[in-house]
């Protein structure tokens, strides 16, 4: 059987991504879930609609000797861009659903290919909400919707997706201290066996940031918010701006192949992220910047780079 190039995506509150030797190990998780975009949104308000798009960047450190022929072998990533769109609803104040499908794009030394991802369904349910302190519960699946092809670039195969059906969950907790609020979310998604019986790896993540309003308002997040109804309003603005920092981390499994482990596949890795938000009425504009700090990488894989991220998000009422 030939060897497979990898690429999972997966769930709302993170986004995982592996880099490594070869393009099957380095394409291993990188989707991404909603809830890491700091982009504030924890459940929206009743009836409330969103649509959001974002792009992706990734870099990929080059550690190992490069491969520049089209051979058997499996080509390593250079970079990677993930376009991801999603939808999100808010059934009541405290149950939010939503949706989301990437579009990836790889890029290699010996040339370019792309496919469309897995789409990801989730639940956001608010369990608690008191002076300024929210937790709410997620619950979804990733969808096998991904395609598999033979590769552009290599004698191989892409896969963009687990081919399997596979549960997650995570929780999410901020608390707001005047103009800062500290959010932390963590999230595990369970891969099944999918394409030709292959495993491709469990998931798990963690993220911390503290953010700082500037200007304005969260136009979208409806935890946080009970706290002030009995307050006197005051007048909206228009415009708000926010600047955010903290750390996420991701874990990703180790896949297997024919029933066989690929011991060059699997990390941890750690990032610094920091960035702003700039919202507009009903738009919102996140753009994230995240630096690695920790790279444990299995066996022999090249490294990550930064990651880039721009989003454009806009509610409906």
């Amino acid at each position: 059987m030939k060897k497979i190039i990898y690429m999972i995506v997966v769930a709302l509150m993170a986004t995982t991504y592996s880099y490594s030797q070869c393009a099957c190990c380095a394409g291993a998780g990188t989707g991404a879930a909603n809830g890491d975009y700091n982009n504030g949104i924890l459940t929206l308000n009743k009836n409330q609609f969103v649509i959001e798009t974002y792009t992706d960047f990734r870099n990929i450190n080059q550690n190992l000797p490069p491969v520049t022929e089209v051979t058997d072998e499996e080509a390593p990533l250079t970079s990677m861009l993930i376009q991801s769109l999603g939808v999100r609803y808010g059934v009541t104040k405290s149950i939010t659903v939503s949706a989301l499908l990437p579009y990836v794009f790889l890029h290699t030394d010996t040339g370019n290919d792309n496919g469309i991802g897995d789409l990801i369904l989730l639940g956001t349910f608010n369990v608690y909400n008191k002076n300024n302190f929210s937790l709410a519960l997620q619950a979804g699946i990733e969808l096998p919707t991904g395609i598999q092809k033979d590769a552009a670039f290599d004698n191989t195969t892409v896969v963009v997706g687990s081919g399997s059906y596979d549960p997650m969950a995570g929780i999410i907790a901020a608390k707001r201290l005047g103009k800062f609020t500290l959010q932390g979310n963590a999230l595990y998604k369970h891969t099944f066996n999918g394409f030709q019986g292959n495993y491709y790896g469990s998931i798990a993540i963690q993220n911390l940031s503290l953010s700082y309003r500037i200007k304005g308002q969260n136009a979208f997040c409806a935890l946080l918010n009970d706290d002030e109804t009995d307050k006197p309003k005051q007048t909206a603005s228009n415009f708000g701006w926010g600047i955010f920092g903290g750390y996420y981390g991701e874990w990703v499994d180790m896949i297997k192949e024919d029933g066989e482990t690929d011991h060059d596949s699997g990390y941890y890795m750690g990032f610094a992220t920091f960035g702003n938000n700039i919202s507009y009425k009903s738009w919102s504009f996140p753009l994230t910047v995240s630096l690695p700090v920790i790279q444990n990488m299995n066996g022999e894989q090249n490294t990550g780079g930064f990651r880039l991220r721009i989003g454009i998000i806009k509610s409906f009422r």
